[in-house]
């Protein structure tokens, strides 16, 4: 996202109103009429997934249920043991059953608003028939769709980063305050609604922060709105980041860490030791009592309530957060070497399927094998994608660098969500997969569909109806000595 600047059309070129009786004016229409019949279907899968049955409970779902028992203006509401986004949907809904009927609502509509999103970064016609369809495909598929059925904040979650995406690609396209303010409500509602997306809100403010610095920089010329947006999303990250921290909510996420990734590892034991981690022999002890099961990590874990274990438990609470950020500093390599041994140093996530989430019974969509592929097939569509920005001169545009930024922000946050707690990770990583894979895919099918020109059948190009005439106007020459723009 860049800091100035807007993608309007060239205001030289007028566009005469065409007959809407002709033929080339009812060809018009069929790309409008296809996208709607596209989402419709979409909106009757979503449903069908997501309200046929009794909603599917799970331990989280009795603590959102505890957070939205408490009065609306309450600490405990606010600043419980679960973000408040989820607590106040139950709240408001009253019951699991319209918690699940409501976000597969929110879903129809979030899915369907990136579509439209997505559809204008291309000309009008069977193009933005394509790039709407690729998008719900990609929203229908089961590890995007499977969490309707759920009383957990997933489904909420992804249908808010849709909202996002979409509210992102538009202030790229034109900044406007109105624009700027979606962004922060949406960045908002979506680090309100799971801890671990406050990174991703973090990362996008400081990813502008950068842009409008240089920008100012080089051009000596400041943007007001993008600033401001920046600053807000710093805000917003701080803010949230600061009440999950305060509450004491990342405590069990640090404790897990350490059960499977430090315990059972006398080395690294005796590093946290020299760095303040108390009983470091007992946990030795422990841990050589412990054998791994095959094919999965080794967990020493320990009851941080039992009173002899209450320093330890103490150091991890006020401490441990700290040195295990330490230890990521000075252990560069963790970072990408811990992910990819195997067994993932992991517990109690189903060995990575997704599907263990899932009801019994449903119907997988046929599409998540295009629409949600093997991750290494995500290098060749980057590079194709990429290649077709720059051959067509998308990239030029604001918008392709924006897509290419939010794919680098979700492989950031999926990345900071699986080192930042040692269980169900594949499920606590699923939005920043999600927003790298989507990210990828509007960037692969955007560059392709810019490349080609052919026009619907029976004449017209892609919106450009041959009826239509296209005449250019002289612009006036205003002198701009002397004068600087404000954006």
């Amino acid at each position: 996202m860049t800091a100035v600047g807007t993608e309007n059309d060239d205001p030289s070129v007028v566009v005469s109103s065409p007959d809407r009786s002709s033929p080339a004016s009812r060809r018009a229409l069929v790309g409008p009429v296809l996208s709607l019949a596209g989402w419709c279907g979409f909106a009757w899968y979503v449903l069908w997934q997501g309200t046929v049955g009794p909603p599917v409970l799970w331990t989280d779902s009795t603590s959102y249920a505890t957070v939205a028992g408490h009065p609306l203006w309450s600490t405990g509401f606010w600043a419980g043991q679960r973000p408040p986004l989820a607590p106040l949907v139950l709240k408001m809904v009253g019951s699991s059953t319209g918690f699940v009927a409501f976000q597969s609502l929110l879903a129809v509509a979030a899915w369907g608003l990136l579509a439209f999103t997505v559809g204008r970064l291309v000309p009008a016609g069977w193009r933005r028939v394509a790039a709407a369809w690729t998008v719900l495909a990609f929203a229908s598929t089961t590890p995007v769709i499977l969490w309707n059925r759920s009383v957990l904040s997933e489904s909420l979650s992804l249908s808010i980063l849709a909202v996002l995406v979409a509210a992102v690609i538009w202030t790229a396209r034109h900044l406007t305050w109105p624009r700027v303010t979606a962004v922060l409500l949406a960045s908002w509602a979506f680090a309100e609604t799971r801890d671990a997306q406050v990174w991703t809100v973090g990362l996008l403010g400081l990813a502008l922060a950068v842009v409008v610095l240089v920008h100012g920089r080089r051009h000596r010329r400041w943007s007001r709105r993008a600033g401001a947006l920046a600053a807000g999303l710093l805000l917003v990250a701080g803010l949230t980041g600061g009440d999950a921290g305060h509450t004491g909510r990342t405590i069990q996420n640090m404790a897990n860490v350490l059960f499977v990734r430090v315990f059972p590892f006398p080395a690294r034991v005796s590093w946290f030791a020299a760095h303040g981690m108390p009983d470091a022999p007992t946990i030795d002890r422990l841990a050589a009592g412990v054998a791994a099961t095959p094919g999965t990590a080794k967990v020493v874990g320990l009851d941080l309530s039992d009173p002899d274990n209450a320093r330890l438990g103490r150091w991890i609470a006020d401490h441990g957060q700290a040195t295990y950020l330490l230890w990521l500093v000075t252990h560069p390599d963790y970072l990408i070497t811990e992910p990819l041994l195997r067994p993932e140093q992991a517990f109690n996530f189903a060995n990575g399927s997704l599907t263990f989430y899932a009801v019994t019974g449903r119907v997988d969509s046929p599409l998540t094998a295009v629409f949600w592929p093997a991750w290494w097939w995500l290098l060749p569509l980057t590079a194709i994608g990429l290649v077709a920005a720059t051959v067509t001169g998308w990239w030029r545009e604001r918008s392709a660098p924006t897509v290419v930024l939010l794919a680098v922000v979700g492989l950031l946050s999926m990345l900071i969500a699986w080192q930042g707690d040692g269980q169900e990770v594949t499920r606590h990583t699923i939005e920043g997969f999600a927003e790298l894979r989507l990210a990828v895919l509007v960037l692969f099918v955007i560059g392709l569909l810019r490349t080609t020109r052919r026009p619907w059948p029976g004449g017209g190009d892609a919106g450009q109806p041959s009826s239509r005439r296209r005449t250019a106007r002289a612009r006036p020459f205003t002198p701009t000595v002397g004068r600087r723009s404000r954006t």
